[in-house]
């Protein structure tokens, strides 16, 4: 079992202002990044709309307002980044989770990726006793749990189903 540290993810920070659910760029990015690109999704029960705001180079921004009912589903996706390169079936992963809307249009709608350290995987002919190391002192970061409630929120509140995306 791995221990689950902050640090080793990059997830969107949460909030509650008012009655809305806000997510923004991780603080770190942002540190990155220097302010070079910010961006928002600002869910509002009470008006039914999600509100996604983007800015790109300190100056240049885009907004869209969705309202639920243009939803058909909240899109979840995973992708494993692990340095193995192909060479060996027993590696560390890198997480990549993926949250976006599918729009009614069928157009998609990309909102955050969580990222971060996964855990130690056996996919090898060896019994996993063997890499006991890897297993004893294995770390992740949470954007997996990050994600995972972050999509079943999102879910709950415009009423839409989660599906796989791509």
């Amino acid at each position: 079992m791995a221990t689950a540290i902050r640090l080793l993810s990059l997830c969107p920070r949460l909030t509650k202002r008012k009655d809305r659910l806000v997510a923004s760029t991780p603080w770190r990015l942002r540190v990155l990044t220097l302010g070079l690109f910010l961006r928002w999704v600002i869910i509002d029960p009470k008006q039914g709309v999600i509100i996604l705001r983007r800015r790109y180079f300190w100056f240049f921004g885009r907004g869209w307002r969705i309202p639920f009912d243009a939803v058909a589903a909240v899109t979840y996706a995973y992708q494993d980044w692990g340095d193995s390169g192909g060479w060996s079936w027993a590696h560390d992963t890198f997480d990549i989770f993926r949250v976006g809307l599918r729009l009614q249009s069928g157009k998609e709608r990309h909102l955050f990726t969580f990222l971060g350290d996964g855990t130690f995987r056996n996919d090898g002919p060896l019994p996993d006793w063997f890499y006991w190391a890897e297993y004893a002192f294995d770390t992740s970061g949470t954007q997996e749990k990050e994600s995972r409630a972050y999509v079943e929120r999102l879910s709950k509140l415009i009423g839409a189903p989660v599906e796989a995306g791509r």
